[in-house]
């Protein structure tokens, strides 16, 4: 049985959040990668513009809910997601996700489509190998800890010092176990059985990830949507999310300003520009 976001248990979506998202033309959904948190957006409502609501999430085992048990199923853990955010808000709804975070973010808009007929205004993927690209492995929930510890060297953005503390590790690699089995046992199931979006999507890659390195693992997430796709390259490594929060959150903005019929629908981002 998919185990299930308790009612009760949804801190990221408090009465405060939903007052501001009923109030903002649009509400930006954040993701974050394999083993992050909602704290990854720390700052962000200060760095968008007053128009975009900005709210971070958090999946089972993570952050503010990592009492729960982490989700290694795709199915839950989309469940779960939906459940957290609860009824959707009026104005538009755009989505962003970094590195898992993004395919997070794609079975999200997916699902938001299917279950309630309303495809996100728009949706931002970064620092991720594009569906179409990636490999299928189902190591990751039962490989050695050394090998963990060799990809979390690999990625980057852990201290060597953590990567040596085995009482860091005992905490960390059950829910970093559930992650990247997530990632690694992606399928995209566009071919057959559901179409591709009708909404704008974005694509963001750092020069010095590894992830860059071969253009095509950015430019495929071409095939994800029928709409608007681009493409934007900032400085930085793999979690460039963190060092260049900046540009990126700026970026997104004016992505988000130049989607078709939002500006239109809400005068106040025309007022406000991208400030």
């Amino acid at each position: 049985m998919p185990q299930r976001m308790p009612a009760a248990r949804r801190p990221d979506v408090s009465a405060d959040s939903r007052a501001l998202r009923e109030a903002s033309p649009v509400t930006l959904f954040c993701l974050p990668y394999a083993g992050g948190h909602s704290m990854t957006y720390r700052g962000w409502r200060d760095l968008l513009p007053s128009w975009i609501e900005c709210v971070p999430l958090d999946l089972p085992g993570h952050g503010r809910l990592r009492a729960m048990s982490p989700l290694s199923d795709w199915p839950a853990l989309i469940d779960a997601l939906i459940d957290a955010i609860g009824p959707l808000p009026a104005q538009d709804v755009a989505i962003f996700g970094h590195s898992m975070g993004a395919l997070v973010g794609l079975e999200l808009a997916h699902a938001l489509r299917e279950r309630t007929g309303r495809t996100p205004a728009w949706l931002g993927v970064s620092a991720c190998v594009a569906p179409l690209r990636r490999d299928y492995e189902t190591k990751w929930l039962d490989c050695s800890v050394g090998e963990m510890v060799d990809e979390l060297r690999r990625l980057g953005g852990t201290p060597e010092a953590l990567l040596e503390d085995e009482e860091f590790l005992d905490l960390a690699l059950p829910v970093l176990r559930a992650d990247f089995h997530l990632c690694a046992t992606y399928v995209r199931r566009a071919h057959d059985v559901r179409k591709p979006l009708d909404c704008p999507v974005a694509v963001f890659g750092g020069r010095d990830d590894t992830v860059s390195e071969q253009s095509e693992n950015l430019s495929a997430w071409c095939h994800e949507t029928i709409a608007q796709f681009s493409e934007h390259t900032l400085d930085g490594g793999h979690f460039f999310v963190e060092t260049a929060r900046r540009q990126l959150t700026r970026d997104i903005a004016t992505a988000l300003r130049d989607v078709p019929g939002v500006a239109n629908r809400s005068p106040a981002i025309v007022a406000a520009g991208c400030a």
